[in-house]
């Protein structure tokens, strides 16, 4: 009887002493996805089972269905105080290690969603409002993000966009993340028109949103275009916006990078690597697979990443894409094949010597990965 007593009295008081505004979720210190269990399933399976199902039209048709986006954290909070209804709630969301904002947003709701967080990055949130005659609430939260690569990036209009940073390199160093991202065109390729008759420069597809998020919150400064003069007919500057350097350079892709045009290049585009300034930066072909996708293969090669990661990293383009001919037999081999010709005992010391082939030095690597890999 007394312990019923007591457990009455303090839930009584747990009730008179509750906070009138609680969060939800994320739970204090949860883990939170940001892929879902489709692509985690997929990626973690052997080579083999992935290479399989690349060849399988049916298993590419489900494998697409996953998207080329990222999975959204709902944040979401309770207020019990009297008129609580029709707050504007403020949030704001940090980055633990340096206490960088990484996205802010006004509601009338009690939850919002949000995308583009970082791999195994911890972050701490605050929500705060004022009732209508009372005082401000205000509540706050901490939690972190799963270690899994890669990190999609969901930008409007932008297709197969994704964080080059985040998986482990050298060292069990982790490839900085915010600083360099691999995507699709930031517009269409260029096109002869019926009506005109004559070449037209690709449509702008961005949004005011898109462009404003890309130079804002991403802070990209440089926008290293892979696509032919052809495809890119009429440009004279990024559909980023003057502010964003533009930098042009045709690129070859996976057999081709190992003949003279694919290394010339190569060759130039590191130089661009090589630039501190540039960074924050983005490289993109039109489907951000090929040109794309063989030139984020010799990058992370260069940093240390694991084998099985460069090759995952080639395959997510899948989660978009259903054309057959897109595979390891027709096309991703060819890129592997080309660095037999160097020496090494794996593909890393393989990879470095081709760089080093192209005039590069130990200094220019090192340089490289000063910037790209954290401390």
């Amino acid at each position: 009887m007394h312990k019923l007593i007591l457990a009455a009295l303090w839930g009584a008081l747990f009730a008179a002493t509750a906070a009138p505004l609680e969060i939800v979720s994320p739970k204090e210190g949860a883990t939170v996805p940001i892929l879902t269990a489709d692509m985690k399933a997929y990626l973690a399976q052997p080579r083999a089972a992935r290479v399989a199902q690349f060849a399988d039209p049916a298993a590419r048709k489900r494998i697409a269905k996953f998207k080329d986006r990222p999975v959204k954290t709902l944040f979401s909070w309770n207020c019990t105080e009297p008129g609580a209804t029709g707050v504007v709630w403020s949030v704001k969301v940090r980055r633990a290690k340096d206490n960088a904002v990484v996205f802010t947003a006004k509601t009338r709701k009690n939850s919002i969603e949000i995308d583009n967080l970082e791999i195994a990055c911890s972050y701490k949130w605050r929500v705060k409002g004022t009732p209508s005659g009372g005082s401000q609430l205000r509540a706050e939260g901490t939690f972190n993000t799963e270690d899994v690569a890669p990190r999609l990036m969901h930008l409007s209009r932008v297709h197969n966009m994704r964080d080059f940073g985040g998986r482990v390199g050298l060292g069990g160093r982790r490839v900085r993340q915010g600083i360099l991202y691999r995507s699709a065109g930031l517009n269409a390729n260029a096109r002869k028109s019926k009506s005109q008759g004559k070449m037209v420069p690709g449509k702008v597809t961005l949004t005011d949103a898109s462009r404003a998020y890309a130079k804002g919150v991403l802070r990209i400064r440089t926008d290293l275009d892979l696509r032919t003069d052809h495809e890119c007919f009429g440009m004279t500057g990024s559909p980023l916006g003057p502010e964003v350097k533009w930098v042009h350079i045709s690129s070859s892709a996976y057999g081709g990078m190992g003949k003279d045009k694919g290394k010339k290049a190569f060759a130039k585009g590191f130089r661009v690597f090589l630039d501190e300034k540039n960074y924050p930066m983005v490289f993109h072909c039109i489907a951000g697979a090929d040109r794309t996708g063989s030139l984020a293969f010799i990058l992370g090669a260069l940093l240390g990443v694991d084998e099985e990661e460069l090759w995952r990293d080639w395959e997510v383009t899948a989660f978009q894409s259903t054309n057959i001919k897109f595979s390891h037999k027709s096309r991703f081999n060819k890129l592997v094949k080309v660095f037999d010709a160097f020496p090494g005992a794996n593909i890393h010391e393989k990879v470095e010597a081709y760089v080093k082939s192209l005039g590069f030095t130990d200094a220019d690597i090192a340089k490289f990965r000063s910037i790209m890999l954290e401390p």
